[in-house]
């Protein structure tokens, strides 16, 4: 299989040399203005473009390359808050964070995969699978990072870049260099390889991004780097269950996709197999030890897993890793509009029954007023739907959504499951429907001060569905009273079992007292 990754033209006669003298680089790093990471990222992106098109022999320039990437991962480090907590569609300021991220890491890109056709082209190289181990694992970690920064974004990463990945790996297993042990500081253990790293960006594929709240996504990055060991690569071969089993094409463009699912016939040349039922039981085990009030003391988890919910995190994880997922429902093409109120203020507004109460909070707060947004599908379980350029509107995956179409008398509730921004900067989202109406209180503790919206669903026998509360995350727990009023009526009612929680509600099953 041949090699073909992308890069920039060199220029033959540079008005600029590259620097690769270490003292000089180390001075440059040095004058860097790091409290300010957009100046300092664009100020290293420009010194190593200078490097990216010049001619510079392989030892020079992967010196030079491994003398800044400690800064580089420092200022990354620095770009990401700046983005990736924010509501969708992202902001012009916030994008300008996510461009300088995209820039810094597609320079390391190409300075590695410059360093590894200089190694290539060497005539004598006593120690190549070791060299190609290291230059390969170093640029398949910066593709990871731009396919980091695509998922927080929630753009998906480009064809260019899976194809880019698997080609790196190909090559390293040309030089059986796959599995040599690469010294890396921001790896676990200070240890990586390029089947450690490729396993990383395979696994993080898997979880299927644009249904994660972007703060679960940093978690799951950071949660597979430390678990990625489990996870297999191997040839074809016989396979007796399917079950978290999936294909990647090393000649492809693709990530790996279920073995049960694939449609073409496999190629014995340019095919392996990543199996991932070994992540699958540790994560299974780490839930199982969260679940017993334990936080493992190898860093697999955080300190505060217990704390920050991370079993909601790893119970989703687990069906990622399993048998592959089918859809309950078909999808339905539908040309219409509809109206949206996203999160749980506006919820609570839309459905209260006084509209002068909402006309006087719709004046002072623009987030709950409703906003047009176009259908793309529809199913039994909910929809697709399309934002309008003209619509101010914002939301996060976790959302809770209030939803009426033209023929609609009644707001319908939904949750916000999955969000994608096209090639076109479109933001697309997949809503699944709760429940056909909902009821708007207010919700205090009876002993507190403490008060707050809240959306109360109906028993729904069809579907086998108990009456339950949606609440702002962390408001209340199991075993918690709460006094409810909508106008003038009032009721007392004992918080039961948590439904689901997502990044943005939780919803409770609730008896009344």
């Amino acid at each position: 299989m041949p090699i073909s990754l992308k890069l920039p033209n060199l220029d033959e006669n540079p008005i600029l040399l590259a620097e690769t003298r270490a003292h000089k680089i180390n001075e440059f790093i040095q004058k860097l203005p790091l409290g300010d990471p957009i100046s300092a990222a664009t100020d290293l992106i420009d010194e190593l473009q200078i490097l990216n098109s010049q001619k510079v022999a392989f030892a020079n320039r992967f010196n030079a390359l491994e003398l800044y990437r400690p800064t580089a991962i420092q200022i990354y480090q620095d770009l990401i808050p700046h983005f990736s907590s924010a509501s969708l569609p992202i902001s012009k300021t916030e994008q300008a964070f996510v461009d300088a991220a995209m820039k810094l890491w597609q320079e390391f890109a190409y300075g590695y995969k410059f360093a590894l056709v200089d190694l290539q082209n060497k005539i004598l190289n006593l120690n190549n699978s070791k060299s190609t181990a290291q230059v390969v694992q170093r640029a398949i970690h910066a593709l990871k990072e731009i396919a980091l920064v695509h998922h927080l974004s929630y753009r998906t990463p480009p064809a260019s870049l899976w194809s880019e990945v698997h080609q790196l790996y190909f090559c390293a297993l040309q030089q059986t260099a796959e599995a040599l042990p690469v010294a890396d500081q921001f790896s676990v253990n200070n240890t990586s390889s390029v089947n450690l790293i490729y396993k990383q960006v395979l696994l993080m594929a898997l979880t299927d991004p644009q249904h994660l709240a972007n703060a679960d996504i940093l978690k799951a990055d950071v949660y597979l780097s430390n678990i990625a060991e489990h996870a297999e690569l191997r040839p074809l071969g016989l396979i007796e269950n399917p079950a978290g089993v999936f294909l990647i094409a090393l000649d492809g463009n693709k990530p790996p996709v279920p073995f049960a699912k694939n449609q073409d016939i496999p190629n014995d040349a340019t095919d392996i197999l990543l199996i991932t039922v070994n992540v699958a039981r540790q994560i299974h085990h780490h839930i199982k030890l969260l679940q017993e009030g334990i936080v493992p003391d190898d860093g697999s988890l955080p300190v505060n897993a217990r704390e920050s919910h991370y079993e909601d995190l790893l119970a989703r994880l687990i069906k990622n890793f399993g048998k592959a997922q089918q859809r309950v429902f078909s999808r339905i093409k539908k040309s219409d509009g509809v109206e949206l109120g996203v999160g749980l203020m506006a919820a609570y507004h839309l459905l209260h029954e006084d509209s002068s109460t909402f006309a006087q909070h719709a004046n002072t707060i623009g987030e709950i007023k409703p906003s047009r947004w176009q259908v793309l599908n529809v199913s039994a379980g909910g929809c697709a739907l399309r934002k309008f350029s003209s619509s101010q509107a914002s939301a996060r995956i976790g959302d809770v959504v209030t939803m009426k179409n033209s023929k609609s008398k009644q707001w319908e509730l939904a949750v916000l499951r999955w969000a994608h921004i096209n090639d076109l900067n479109q933001l697309d989202v997949g809503l699944e429907l709760i429940s056909p109406s909902a009821t708007a209180v207010s919700a205090k503790f009876e002993k507190s001060a403490l008060e707050g919206e809240a959306l109360m669903l109906p028993e729904l026998g069809s579907i086998k569905q108990t009456a339950s509360i949606i609440t702002a995350r962390g408001f209340c727990k199991a075993g918690d009273v709460l006094r409810l009023s909508v106008d003038k009526s009032f009721s007392i009612i004992l918080i039961k079992k948590l439904v689901e929680r997502t990044a943005r509600f939780e919803r409770f099953q609730y008896s009344l007292i």
